[in-house]
Parts: C-alpha cells; structure tokens; sequence
C-alpha cells in the first residue's frame, strides 16, 4: 500500500475507533435515560467496530 494511501486509511481507522469508543458513555447516558433501544444500538455498534477496526489498525500501522 502506498504511503499516503496507508496513512489515509490509518487516519479514517482511528477517526472511526474514537467515534466507536464514544459509543460506551452515550451508551450508559442512554439507559439511564430509559432509552434502552438506543443504548443497545450503540453498544452493538461499539462492539462490532472497535474489534475490528482495531485489527485493522494494527494491520496497517505493521505494514
């Protein structure tokens, strides 16, 4: 890949985990607002994205 491109992906790849990490206390503000299809929403979003684009980072930041 390369370099640009790599720290083009690199940047969106944080961007998105700090957004997806952000899910965890918008989650808790959620139920404790009764809202408990949003905050099961948001911490399924939390759950399939951060694994994820975790891997990914560490995959791009080895390359």
């Amino acid at each position: 890949m390369a370099h640009e491109t790599n720290h083009d992906a690199t940047a969106a790849l944080r961007a998105l985990l700090d957004g997806a990490e952000g899910c965890g206390p918008a989650a808790r503000s959620a139920r404790l607002a009764n809202d408990d299809e949003l905050a099961d929403f948001l911490c399924k979003a939390q759950e399939e994205i951060v694994g994820e684009a975790r891997r990914l980072l560490a995959q791009r930041v080895a390359e």
